[in-house]
């Protein structure tokens, strides 16, 4: 049975963005039950977050214009590491949108590669739609009844870029050839209650090491995210 990939992002895109309007009532009732009872408990949260993006790259002649922003919101399960419940990890599933408009510009010579134009006038952008996976390991200063509280979460994202679509002219076309499909990101959030700093670095470049023909330069892309992130309860 060969597996529908296209019906498979659907599901999963549908109940993601389910998530803001049912996972508040659960979250509520299922936490009044937690801390009322126990000093045992979990902090299981609903994420959403907006970062403007640095990219870094080793092309001299690289531009960008505009701003280059990036979208995020999934869920995460929390998991105490210790009785408190100051310390724990936390495991995660989300969707993120990032856009950035450069000079780059798509050659077609033997292979869909990409080369850099000198003339910013030139648009041409870049859509990334990817699904995420967060693992966390948490820090917090609460207790089983303190529902506002110092944070830190440090980790790593894994994501799954399962769209790229790049616009030349408003004329849009799917290079996911050229991307890096699966890619990692190191990322720390620090805050109070529901506001929090946030900060990514990627592991992995945009785009893989097939992305240019011999004429071009071979070009690397890292977008290095600063933002803000929410966190539900």
């Amino acid at each position: 049975m060969k597996l529908n990939y296209k019906l498979l992002r659907k599901y999963i895109s549908f109940g993601l963005l389910s998530i803001p309007f049912i996972f508040p009532y659960l979250l509520q009732s299922q936490k009044t039950d937690q801390r009322s009872d126990s000093i045992f408990y979990r902090e299981d949260q609903l994420y959403f977050g907006t970062s403007l993006m640095l990219l870094r790259t080793n092309q001299d002649d690289f531009k960008t214009r505009g701003l280059s922003r990036h979208f995020q919101l999934g869920l995460i399960r929390d998991i105490p590491l210790s009785v408190s419940g100051k310390l724990s990890s936390g495991l995660g599933l989300g969707i993120s949108f990032e856009k950035f408009t450069t000079n780059l510009i798509p050659k077609e010579n033997g292979m869909y590669s990409f080369d850099l134009d000198k003339n910013i006038n030139n648009s041409f952008s870049l859509s990334v739609k990817s699904f995420e996976i967060p693992i966390s390991i948490r820090w917090r200063n609460s207790s089983n009844l303190d529902y506002a509280f110092w944070r830190v979460y440090g980790g790593i994202k894994i994501n799954w870029n399962f769209q790229i679509r790049a616009t030349e002219n408003l004329n849009f076309e799917t290079i996911n050839q050229d991307i890096n499909i699966f890619g990692t990101n190191a990322f720390v959030s620090f805050g109070f209650n529901t506001w929090n700093f946030y900060f990514s670095y990627p592991l992995t470049p945009v785009f893989n090491s097939n992305n240019t023909n011999p004429d071009s330069p071979s070009i690397r892309i890292k977008p290095i995210k600063l933002g803000l992130i929410f966190f539900v309860l």
